[in-house]
Order: C-alpha cells, then structure tokens, then sequence
C-alpha cells in the first residue's frame, strides 16, 4: 500500500528526535569540540569500585580476570554496548571537512527547453514498451550515470543498515545545514519545500494568476494536489493565495489522508479531496485515475488545473536502494494525472528519487516533450543525504505528440495494474535507448543531473556517518542558512501557534460601522400602491426569485469564525453543520432547498434534493473588506468566491451558489421565473451537479435592490424590498400576483 508521507527511512525517523535539544555551550565556534585521548575517570565512581576490591591496574572480577584497558566511551551510539564499532563507518574520519560541501541559500535551477519533435506513430510507440523480469541490482544501471558515482551513493546508503532511529535522528538534527528550517508555522515540512520550489522558480505556481497565458482568466485558480496527505504543499499555497486559489485532491484515505482542517495558517474550505471510484485514494487505480479526471474538469469547466504537484512515495525501509525501481508505478500514474487534467499552457511538478534505470529516465523524456521546459531540481528544504529530488515541467504543450503520450502512458499504466501483484514480470523499458541517446541535449542533462546529485548525496551520507561517529561535531550555518532560506522564499519566521478565537459578533463588529444594520428588516410591499411609491426608477433596480415565504424568512447573515460557520437569526448567532465559509466571510445569503435531476446509468432520471446556500450579497471574505465597494465589485468577487468554496462533488456538504439576478426591468421579457400547472412557480439555476440534468427552487417571494455605481453595501442593505407573490388560484391580501407586478413594470417602461 502506498505511503505518500515516507520516502525513505531516513526521511521517517522519529517526531519526538526533531526536537533534540542540543546543547552546545561548551563546543568552540567552529566546526567541532576540541578533543583529548587521555580518558576522563569519574573520581566517585573510582572510589566506589576501590571499596568493592577495585585495585588500579587490575580487571574486575573474583579472580581479577577482567579487562584492564579504559573503554572509550566517547563515542558510545545509542543503546549500542560501550566500545562497539559499526563495519561501514568506522573508517570514517572522526572531523569533517565542510568544504566539501556546496552550500547555497539560492540555488541555481538549470532548465532543460524542448526545442525537438519526436516523429513517431502510436504503432511505433508501442513497440518501445520491453517486459521481462523485475530488476534486482540497481549497481548495474549505469547507463544515465557514471559507474564508480553510482556504486558510491549505493554504498554510502548502508549507513541506514548499522544505525537506529535515534542515532540518525540526533546525527541528522546537527549535520543537514538546513534542518532547523523544519516546517516554521505550516503542518510539515512539506510546505516548506513547496515554497523552496516556488521561489526558486521566481514563484511560477503560485503567481500562475500573472502568467501571460492567465491574466484574463477569472478566478478561482485550480490547482491539484496529488499523492500528497497529509496536504503540506496545498496549505502553503492556501496560505499564500487564500479564496483566490481551489485545490482538488487525491491521497490515500485514513492514516495518509488530507488534514487542512487542523491547519492554524490557511482554511481548508477551499480544498476538496476527493478518492476515486474505489473510494480509498489509491493512484495506481486506472479507475481512481478517471474519476478524478471527471470531477476536477467538471468543477473547472472542463478547462483542468492550471498546475498540479505530486509529492507520493511509500516507505522502502531495508530496501533504500530499490526505491526508484519500487516507486516507478506511482511514478507514471501522477504523471498520467497530470497530463489529463493540467490546460494548456499549465504547469507540474512532482517528486523522483534515484533516476538511473530505462524505465524512469523514459518517463522523464515523454513527459518533457510534452512541455515547453522542464528541470531536476533538489531544493535546499530536502534533506541532503535522501535520494529525493523534484521534476518540474513548465508550459504544458497540448500538440499532437501530447496526445499520443497520453494515449501511450495509458497502456502503460493499466498493464502495470494487471501485474501488479505478478512478482515474475515487470516493463523495463517505455523509451528505447537509442531515442533518449539520440536527443543529446536530454540525454546529457540527466547524466549531469544524476552525476551531481549523487555526488551531493554521497558526501552528505558521509558527513551523516561522520556525525554519527562523532558526536560532538555540530553544523555551525544553521541558524544563518535558516534565516536567510525564509527571506528568499517570503516566509515569515514565525512559530506555529493557535489563532485567538474570534466571535462571529466580533468579525461584524470589525468589519462595519454600525453593527445593528444587521438587524433591519426589509420594506415590505403587499399592493401595487406600494410597490409604486417605493419603486420609482426601475432602471437602478435589480429583482432576485427568493425561496423564502410569508411564513419561513430564510435571508440572514453567515460568517466564517475559527473553522465553523454561523448564522444570525433572530437576534442570536447559530452555529450550522456541513457547510464550509473561509475564516473572515460575513454574507447576506439565503438557504434554499433544490430539486435536482441527475442522469444514472444512461438515459435514467434521479430526482432528489440539495440544500444549498444561495449568497445574495456580502461584507467580508477572508482578508478582502467588500464593504466600501460597488455593487458589481462586490458582485465579482462573490461569484468568484462561491466557485471556490463550492464543492460539488461532496454531496453530504450544502452547495454554496450566486442567488440569480437581472434588471428589474428584464422581468417582462427574459424571466428567471417560471410558471406550471404541477410545479407552480420556479426559478431554473445554472447547472452546477455532475451530471445534472436540470436544478430548480421553488419562488414565494423577490427581493428587490436598489443600487447604482455609487451604492455601497449598508445602503443597498438598508433599502432593500421583498414582495410575496401568490398564485391566481390563492386569495391572500398580503401578497401580490406575479402577473400585476409585470404589468406595472411595463407600464413603467
């Protein structure tokens, strides 16, 4: 089962190690503590052990047969006996030579450009794809990689086998020069290295709204977060772009799923995971793979994700050096994902480990020729001595050879899911040699790409050996790389703490002036004399159908306050269930109940119903004030909000929608009202269910408002007007016919 938070042991040591108090009073300001060979004697100790028989120079025992040789104790590892020695590190030297090291707080990301056609036919592509036994010795996939740099990470990585937990904990903890960066205020680390890539890609993701090819695209932003729970990268970006961007992801359920609720820095109501066909998040599933693809073009009106990232991987524990050739399903599958629903011109990027076997380097170049450019990147805010590094791809190019790759990777992945539990068979070989050879310009910058970055690894593996032998060296640019990482990738040093809870009265209170507006009914109009005196220019009018009646007054203000969503009715603040408003949100809304029909199964009819939440007007959303702005700002704004908030495929949440409008004067030619013998008075609504086939409200009432290029929220509030309409078959004198309120207006026009 695949684990996307482990990616190897290393990188899964234990929570409580991260947090080792180090003390290093008494070490010097450079690189290590000085040392001495004369053994230090413990003078209590010493005296006990004379008065048990203890002579200087003589063994312990009953017949004095003991060693007599001081045990060094100064490099004592773990729970290890005093005096043992480990097989691969103990050759190591005891002091380290920093400047091996190449330590950069901006790194350089080299980018490959895709300037070549591949000229080949999906027959032909076919063909490329070789099977034959699983690969067990990663020392012989020299053909990306030079042979003595490939067999010395390998060997490197046996310092996993010798060392426990602990020991590589406290190691790591005081030799990665950039380990006390660790997660700041964000849930994990992850987010930190989502913001790594991010700036060191001059913020291409999360500034996508500014890219040349989305400028005029409205909001919300689409993004998909893959194979990545508990959601580190979808909280940084959340946090830096807030309502303006939604996220759709796809993660294994349960231990590995999605946890933005527990997030202190961003707001999950933006954020729709979703699980497959299968319902467990499992990537590898062809299914899983199309219902995802559905539902995010759905909800993204069939445009797709404007980038997607991908940080899976499983726990390869005893098996460090088969990790790549372990992750190669999970490996295609994001890709596959990314290719079905990254648009045009969008970007991606996702994690790798080792890239030394046919297999991924194949991956790698029909993914390139499908974007414009792509990099190897291995950020800073990853620990140095893993084998982790990320693939980033930029410009998707939706061209004919695109196509034939998708079709291609396709096949792929389903006979991957055929043999997946065939330990006999495996497909070795996507892309032949001779193609990857033949493009030079690749094929060189992955042999660079996997020479450097095995190189950096080796000798961050030492040092991690060096570290473990000698406990009193120390990384001394820690706390100036941390520093400086989160000014150059615009993150606030601060720690993680706890919002102060902030009351939906409070929110009101800061939003408005005078909060008692809140509570001001509308005007009333029961006769056509009324409707007269109070709507006199019908051009700065606008009529919206209400569910509400004379008897149910469903319009009342929500807010969004610490993760939960309130009501204000009468005169009190309720708490509602099973709706999601980002923190800071004040609408004026109405809720409503829909009738929906769905397509099943073919040409078969579901009808049922969805309580949904049509938003009228508003104060506030998250950060953004609305209340000194115009109508059709506001208006703007809403509409976009609701898209991203709305999440239509979790159907046990309530649906959040814009309440439909028109001038007051369009009502005599192009209605949002309709009438029928069996449904009596309705309104159709945009379709916004999967699959839907019509959604419809019943209309007892309208409310009127007036506004104008000058009219802000309080006074459109304040002068509002609601009409309860009736039928020709009922006799009720507070109401109106909707017929007569027509006949008025084109009288008035």
């Amino acid at each position: 089962m695949i684990n996307e938070n482990i990616i190897d042991r290393e990188e899964n040591l234990s929570m409580e190690c991260q947090n080792l108090n180090i003390n290093n009073t008494n070490l010097l300001s450079g690189a290590h503590q000085i040392e001495t060979n004369e053994p230090h004697i413990n003078d209590t100790a010493l005296r006990m052990m004379q008065k048990m028989g203890y002579k200087k120079g003589s063994g312990l025992g009953k017949s004095e047969q003991g060693i007599t040789k001081n045990l060094d104790v100064r490099y004592q590892l773990g729970k290890k006996g005093l005096g043992s020695k480990l097989r691969n590190i103990e050759d190591v030297m005891e002091k380290w030579n920093f400047s091996l090291e190449d330590v950069a707080v901006k790194e350089e990301l080299h980018w490959l450009i895709n300037n070549h056609i591949v000229d080949c036919t999906e027959e032909e592509m076919i063909t490329w794809i070789k099977e034959g036994q699983p690969i067990n010795d990663v020392k012989s996939e020299c053909r990306f990689c030079d042979q003595e740099i490939l067999h010395n990470v390998i060997d490197a990585k046996n310092i996993f086998d010798e060392m426990d937990n602990q020991e590589l904990c406290q190691a790591r903890a005081k030799s990665n020069p950039f380990e006390t960066i660790r997660s700041v205020f964000f849930m994990n680390r992850a987010a930190l290295k989502m913001a790594n890539i991010d700036a060191a890609t001059d913020f291409m993701f999360t500034d996508i709204d500014e890219n040349e090819h989305f400028q005029e695209h409205k909001y919300p932003i689409y993004f998909a977060d893959v194979c990545a729970g508990p959601g580190g990268f979808s909280e940084y970006v959340l946090w830096r772009k807030q309502w303006y961007f939604k996220g759709f992801g796809l993660t294994l359920k349960d231990i590995n799923d999605f946890k933005l609720n527990e997030s202190t820095c961003a707001s999950g109501a933006t954020f729709q995971a979703l699980y497959g066909k299968d319902g467990d998040g499992n990537v590898c599933s062809p299914e899983n793979i199309l219902d995802f693809k559905a539902k995010v073009l759905h909800e993204s009106d069939q445009q797709g994700v404007h980038f997607m990232m991908s940080d899976g991987g499983f726990s390869v524990e005893g098996k460090e050096n088969f990790q790549e050739i372990l992750s190669k399903h999970i490996y295609i599958c994001q890709c596959l994902v990314a290719l079905e629903i990254v648009r045009s011109h969008g970007h991606f990027v996702t994690k790798l480990f080792d890239v030394f076997t046919p297999f991924s380097v194949g991956l790698l170049f029909l993914i390139y020729k499908c974007f414009e450019k792509v990099s190897i990147f291995k950020p800073n805010s990853s620990r140095p001595a893993n084998s982790e590094r990320y693939f980033i791809c930029s410009n998707l190019k939706r061209d004919s050879f695109y196509e034939k790759v998708k079709k291609f990777l396709w096949l792929i992945v389903n006979r991957l899911w055929e043999i997946k539990d065939d330990k006999d068979v495996d497909i070795l070989e996507i892309v032949p040699l001779n193609l990857l050879k033949n493009d030079q310009c690749f094929y060189s910058y992955i042999v660079k790409c996997n020479e450097n970055l095995a190189l950096k690894q080796t000798v961050a593996l030492r040092k991690l050996a060096t570290f473990c032998r000698n406990p009193t060296l120390i990384e001394f640019r820690q706390d100036e790389l941390r520093k400086k990482c989160l000014e150059l990738w615009k993150i606030p040093d601060k720690p993680k703490t706890t919002p102060s809870p902030i009351s939906a009265h409070e929110l009101i209170n800061s939003t408005i002036e005078k909060i008692e507006i809140i509570s001001v009914q509308p005007r009333k109009v029961d006769h056509i004399q009324a409707f007269n005196k109070l709507i006199s220019d019908i051009e700065d009018w606008y009529y919206f159908p209400l569910y509400s009646s004379q008897k149910t007054n469903n319009c009342n203000f929500y807010t969004g306050t610490n993760g939960k969503v309130y009501r204000f009715q009468k005169g009190k603040w309720i708490k509602i269930k099973n709706i999601q408003l980002c923190n800071g949100t004040v609408v004026y809304a109405e809720f409503v109940n829909e009738k929906c029909v769905t397509r099943v199964n073919g040409n078969k009819r579901s009808e049922n119903t969805r309580y949904s939440l049509h938003i009228i007007d508003g104060l506030r959303l998250g950060e953004r004030n609305l209340a000194d702005l115009t109508f059709s700002q506001r208006r703007e704004l809403l509409e976009n909000y609701c898209k991203s908030v709305n999440k239509e495929s979790q159907p046990q949440t309530i649906r959040i929608r814009m309440k439909i409008m028109d001038h007051l004067n369009n009502i005599t030619s192009n209605c949002l009202i309709c009438q029928s013998k069996d449904d009596g008075t309705y309104s159709n609504l945009p379709l916004l269910g999967y699959n839907s086939l019509s959604e419809t409200f019943s209309v007892n009432s309208l409310l009127l408002l007036k506004v104008n290029s000058s009219q802000f929220f309080q006074c459109a509030f304040v002068l509002r007007v609601a009409i309860f309409i009736t039928n020709n078959d009922e006799n009720n004198e507070n109401s109106l016919l909707l017929e007569d309120i027509i006949s008025e207006i084109k009288r008035k026009t």
